[in-house]
């Protein structure tokens, strides 16, 4: 897909208007490397009344909310963590990494480890051999990897799914994701492929001889003041790039603050400051309304907002002309997350009031903000209900599955390997306000799942899919639904029960990838 004329010069006239460095001079700002400030909204130009109705649509309960934090001017005007969820909990970023491995780009090129965007791509990998080489795979290049447009025949919209994909269960991913055929010209189409941004960070092991993790910890995060990171790599040891970094909000957000202040944090140029425009500046048209890409960034041309975005609803959003940083995290199903979710929360965060200097304070308004605030982190507990006369009858019963139902594990990497199928599941109803659901392997190895029955999430720390919390609801005498949340990974998966005489009947519904598993049970005795 081309630029397109009327979208180049939407997207320029933008890039006029909107500074891309802090409203204020550097030596005003200030920068949250070892601590952090907060304040109300109005002591930072913004209205507390605004920001709590900001709050209230933005953590409904089709978004299933893990964190939403505001920034102004370096602080912390509203932030809220919905449990099991936690402020110092880390979060998966999934393709929200992928503005972060950009920024590692940006390193090299200010560090002369990498000579310019234009390098053509295979000339940084003299050690291998590829097939599928022509003209095409030559010209390919580091800005067409940063862009989406590097001609490589894969594309996660791909009808039918993205051939680039199985680079994830490949031997080897790089050599699986450069040997891929060449299916446009580079620089002419925008394909949205993970294979591109993998380049990118075997880029930066073969130019640094360290995983892009390491080398984000020493030469981007330790700057900023994050000391507490993660990036999944693949079986090469070579970081995953295009999802799979692990960061708290609050460490999400200084990202968005450096971008926003045109890569310069407290003094020192991190990432060079005309890579940082380039980064924002829209660079191809990918086939979204009022949308364009840039450098693993994505520029919303109407609000004048640039977003850092993954699977899920994780977002970094910057509001430049406003000195503004949004940061969200939570579970929703990818066919909605667009429309539902990034959409609004972009232009919403561009309408946000945001004053030059403070606004009077308002104190109803700021207590309307917390008392929002406060449903989302301390939601009520819901009356418990005497439990259903079944209940007692299938107490310690086990039912093996006619079809094991398989259960995602959390995180990249597991996404792509085999994930816990249970062949027979054991339920226990304790009292009004827990159950466990016990799930046994096919070779009797067993795991416990607490279940919540009041509303509130039981937290299972370890269990073989990663953290999970879990409540429970009858819906009839007979019915009964599990919601899983892989705590600070952006999955979450319904459980649908029904008990008869005998039996069950299942359905597994994976809520973020809308997957449906079906299956059968019967009561072994």
């Amino acid at each position: 897909m081309h630029l397109t004329r009327s979208l180049l010069l939407a997207a320029c006239c933008l890039l006029l208007a909107v500074p891309f460095t802090s409203v204020t001079a550097q030596e005003d700002v200030f920068f949250p490397t070892t601590e952090w400030r907060v304040s109300s909204p109005e002591a930072q130009g913004m209205d507390s009344a605004e920001l709590a109705n900001f709050f209230v649509t933005f953590s409904q309960d089709e978004f299933n909310l893990d964190s939403l934090l505001v920034l102004r001017n370096g602080v912390i005007v509203a932030e809220a963590y919905a449990p099991p969820f936690e402020q110092t909990m880390k979060h998966e970023m999934w393709s929200a990494s992928k503005s972060v491995m950009s920024a590692l780009i940006g390193i090299l090129l200010r560090d002369g480890l990498l000579e310019s965007v234009d390098t053509p791509v295979l000339s940084l990998f003299p050690n291998m051999t590829f097939q599928n080489v022509d003209a095409n795979k030559e010209a390919m290049t580091v800005r067409h990897l940063l862009t989406m447009t590097s001609g490589l025949s894969c594309d996660m919209y791909f009808p039918g799914g993205d051939p680039g994909d199985a680079m994830f269960t490949s031997e080897n991913w790089l050599q699986f994701a450069l040997d891929l055929p060449m299916g446009s010209t580079p620089g002419t189409e925008f394909h949205y492929c993970n294979a591109n941004t993998y380049i990118l960070s075997a880029i930066v092991t073969e130019l640094t001889g360290k995983s892009a993790g390491d080398f984000a910890a020493e030469q981007l995060f330790m700057p900023l003041g994050i000391t507490d990171s993660f990036w999944e790599t693949s079986p090469q040891g070579i970081a995953v790039g295009a999802a799979g970094l692990h960061l708290t909000t609050r460490d999400m957000a200084k990202i968005g603050y450096l971008y926003l202040n045109g890569g310069l944090w407290d003094g020192v140029q991190i990432i060079p400051a005309d890579y940082v425009a380039a980064s924002l500046t829209a660079q191809v048209d990918p086939g979204w309304p009022d949308t364009a890409y840039s450098y693993q960034w994505w520029n919303m041309i109407s609000p004048g907002t640039y977003a850092a975005l993954g699977r899920g609803g994780q977002y970094i959003v910057l509001v430049p002309a406003k000195d503004l940083v949004i940061v969200a995290t939570g579970t929703i199903p990818e066919s909605l997350r667009a429309y539902i979710h990034g959409y609004p929360l972009n232009y919403a965060a561009s309408g946000l009031t945001a004053a030059e200097g403070a606004l009077p304070e308002n104190a109803a308004a700021l207590s309307q903000l917390e008392n929002q605030i406060a449903q989302i982190t301390t939601p009520a507990t819901v009356a418990a209900v005497p439990l259903p006369a079944i209940a007692a009858q299938i107490n310690g019963q086990t039912f093996g599955l006619l079809t094991p139902l398989t259960l995602p594990a959390a995180g990249v990497m597991n996404a792509h390997q085999a994930a816990a199928t249970p062949a027979a599941l054991r339920f226990d109803f304790l009292d009004e306000t827990q159950a466990n659901l016990t799930f046994i392997s096919s070779t009797g190895e067993t795991w416990t799942l607490p279940i919540g029955l009041n509303g509130r999430d039981l937290v299972m720390e370890d269990s073989p899919v990663g953290p999970l919390g879990s409540q429970g609801r009858w819906h009839t005498d007979t019915e009964f639904s599990i919601w899983m949340d892989y705590i600070g990974d952006g999955q979450a998966v319904r459980w649908d029960i029904t008990f008869l005489p005998g039996g069950i009947e299942t359905f597994s519904t994976n809520l973020v990838a809308d997957s449906v598993g079906v299956s059968a049970g019967v009561l072994m005795q």
